[in-house]
């Protein structure tokens, strides 16, 4: 695969089908709680999308939804499609969401994560990433997935 040119975007309401797709095609026991367009209708939310000649990958930001601790924001989804994946995208997507939530003013960032879930979390503990002692059961239709928490601290982070 050819990629030409690699941008990244603030996220559209049009664009909510496209990442739909992204999350349903990708492998692993990810179980979203809201759909796609509540996230890019909330005005505190941020949704950026990695895209070539389409979106492939994107990361929504905003205040914590299951945990609430003053200035915590939340990773609330993070998805890079398996063929972009191990390519450098969903660091810089993370990265992007991360100075996001700095720049709104938050002092940590918190992200879960299914237990399974191998790859991402090799990412989130090179980033400085580290386990929160709080776990959720997550049920979307007949599939349910287990979920830890994971923070990082803002302060120093630019």
């Amino acid at each position: 695969m050819s990629v030409k040119q690699v941008g990244i975007r603030r996220a559209l309401a049009a664009d909510a089908g496209a990442l739909n797709q992204i999350r349903s095609k990708t492998p692993g026991p990810f179980a979203p709680t809201r759909g796609l367009e509540c996230h890019l209708a909330e005005p505190a939310v941020y949704t950026y999308l990695a895209e070539d000649e389409a979106p492939f990958g994107f990361v929504t930001v905003g205040p914590a939804t299951d945990l609430e601790h003053a200035g915590l924001g939340e990773v609330r989804e993070w998805f890079v499609s398996a063929t972009y994946q191990q390519r450098g995208y969903g660091r810089k997507l993370l990265v992007h969401g991360l100075t996001v939530l700095k720049r709104r003013m938050c002092g940590s960032a918190l992200i879960w994560l299914p237990v399974e879930a191998n790859r991402p979390l090799d990412v989130l503990l090179k980033h400085g990433f580290k386990p929160y002692p709080a776990q959720r059961l997550v049920n979307v239709g007949e599939l349910s997935s287990t979920e830890q928490a994971y923070l990082k601290d803002l302060s120093d982070y630019f």
